[in-house]
C-alpha cells in the first residue's frame, strides 16, 4: 500500500494518507466521534496524543471521526486510525458539520462497516449540556459545531443510533456510549440510548477540562479482551485516579438493560405525586417535595437544573410520614420508593464521584422549580414518559 506522508494540524506526528478496504474483523472497535469544530480544538490534539500511547493493536481498533477547527484554519473534518506513535488519514480531507445527524450517521456507519468488530464503543466527544436542548450558549444538547451552530439533540443521537443498528448491525445493539462531555449522566438520556445500547458511561456533573483519560482507558481495553463489564468498571475507576484530588467530579456507567424497571418505577411515583399535587394535601405535597429537592437535602447540578434521582427518592421516603395520605396510598408510595432506591444497585455499575458529591446515585433527572424549560417537551424521554413532565406541570401550576 502506497503511503503519504502529511502533517496534520499542529501535531509533530506524522499522519499517513490512507485508502483502504475494510480490516479484518477484531474484538473491538472504539470510535470516537470527535466534535472539535469549537473551543476544544486544543484539548483534541492533546487526547489524540493520549491514544497513540497505546494505538490499534490485534484485538482493538481504535479510530477518530475528528471536525476540527482551529482559530484562523478552515474547518476540516477527517477520519483517522490510530496506531502507536502515530496516525493514518483514511480517505481523503472533508468538511462536515459535527452537529448534524446525517455527519453522526455517516461516522457510525464508517466505524460498523470499515472496522467489523465482536464489540463496539462509540465516545461522543464534545461539549455537552444535559437533555435539554437549550438556546444557551456555548453548548446545546451535544457535539456542538461553531461554524454552523448546530447541535446534536437526543432524538438526533438516538435516531443516527438507531438507523444504524437496524440497517448495518442487523438489529444488534452498540455495547458502549460514552459521552465525554458534561451533564449527560441523566435517566433522560439513557432511556434514549437504552434503545441502542447496552451501557451508558457518562457524568451527572460539568466535566474537569481534561475529560476522560484515553491512555489509561485504551490500555484498559486491550487487557479486557472480551469481558464488556471490568472496561466500563475500568473507565469508571481510570476517571477517579485522574481526579481525586478534584472537589466536583461525577462519572457513573449505566446497564441500560436493567433500566426499565427504574423507568417505571418513575413513573408510577410521578403519577402519584402529581394526582395529590392536585388534590386536597396539594399545599403539604409541595411542601414535602420542596425540602425533598432543597440544596440542603438534595444534590443537583447546572445550577439546579438536574437533580439527584436516587437522593430524591431517599429524601421522599424520609419525608413521606408528612405527606398526608391515605393509608393505602402512603403503603404504595413507601413501597415504591423502597424498591426505587434498591434498583440503583442494580443497574448503575459503577458510581464514583468527588467528595462534594459523594452521595450522588448516578443519574439525574431534570426538575424546574418554577418554569419548565419549552425543550423538555420535545423530549424522546418525554414522549414516552409523559408522568413525570405532568407531575412537573402540577408542581409549577
Amino acid at each position: 500500500m502506497k503511503k503519504y506522508v502529511l502533517y496534520f494540524l499542529s501535531i509533530s506526528t506524522l499522519f499517513f494518507f490512507v485508502n483502504s478496504d475494510a480490516a479484518e474483523q477484531k474484538q473491538w472497535t472504539v470510535l470516537v466521534y470527535m466534535a472539535a469544530a469549537n473551543d476544544l480544538s486544543t484539548r483534541a490534539l492533546a487526547d489524540l496524543q493520549d491514544m497513540m500511547k497505546v494505538g490499534s493493536n490485534s484485538s482493538m481498533n481504535i479510530i477518530v471521526y475528528l471536525t476540527i477547527q482551529q482559530e484562523g484554519q478552515p474547518k476540516q473534518t477527517k477520519k483517522l486510525y490510530i496506531e502507536q506513535g502515530s496516525i493514518q488519514q483514511i480517505g481523503p480531507v472533508l468538511k462536515r458539520d459535527s452537529g448534524d445527524i446525517a455527519t453522526l450517521a455517516e461516522a457510525l456507519q464508517w466505524a460498523c462497516l470499515d472496522y467489523p468488530s465482536d464489540h463496539i464503543i462509540v465516545d461522543l466527544w464534545n461539549h455537552g449540556d444535559g437533555p435539554l436542548n437549550r438556546n444557551v450558549l456555548p453548548s446545546k444538547g451535544v457535539c456542538y459545531d461553531y461554524d454552523t451552530g448546530h447541535y446534536l439533540t437526543d432524538r438526533d443521537c438516538l435516531n443516527a443510533f438507531l438507523w444504524i443498528k437496524d440497517n448495518v448491525r442487523c438489529g444488534k445493539n452498540f455495547d458502549i456510549v460514552i459521552c465525554d462531555a458534561c451533564l449527560l449522566a441523566s435517566l433522560e438520556m439513557a432511556y434514549t440510548f437504552s434503545a441502542v445500547a447496552d451501557y451508558f458511561i457518562a457524568s451527572q456533573e460539568v466535566m474537569p477540562k481534561g475529560g476522560l483519560q484515553y491512555n489509561y482507558l485504551l490500555s484498559s481495553l486491550a487487557k479486557q479482551n472480551n469481558d464488556t463489564l471490568s472496561f466500563v468498571n475500568g473507565v469508571v475507576s481510570a476517571y477517579e485516579k485522574a481526579y481525586s484530588g478534584l472537589s466536583h467530579y461525577t462519572l457513573s456507567a449505566t446497564d441500560l438493560n436493567a433500566l426499565f424497571p427504574l423507568v417505571d418505577n418513575v413513573n408510577c411515583i410521578a403519577h402519584i405525586l402529581s394526582s395529590q399535587l392536585k388534590g386536597k394535601n396539594a399545599s403539604a405535597i409541595k411542601n414535602i417535595i420542596k425540602k425533598c429537592v432543597s440544596n440542603n437535602t438534595c444534590l443537583s447540578f447546572d445550577k439546579g437544573i438536574y437533580i439527584d434521582l436516587y437522593q430524591f427518592y431517599k429524601n421522599l421516603l424520609r419525608f413521606s410520614a408528612d405527606t398526608k395520605l391515605t393509608r393505602t396510598v402512603s403503603q404504595q408510595f413507601k413501597q415504591l420508593l423502597t424498591v426505587g432506591v434498591g434498583l440503583f444497585s442494580k443497574l448503575v455499575m459503577a458510581n464514583v464521584a468527588s467528595k462534594n458529591y459523594k452521595q450522588a446515585g448516578g443519574l439525574s433527572i431534570y426538575f424546574s422549580k418554577y418554569k419548565i424549560d419549552p425543550s423538555y417537551y420535545g423530549l424522546y424521554w418525554t414522549e414516552k414518559n409523559p408522568n413525570w413532565l405532568n407531575f412537573l406541570e402540577a408542581y409549577v401550576g
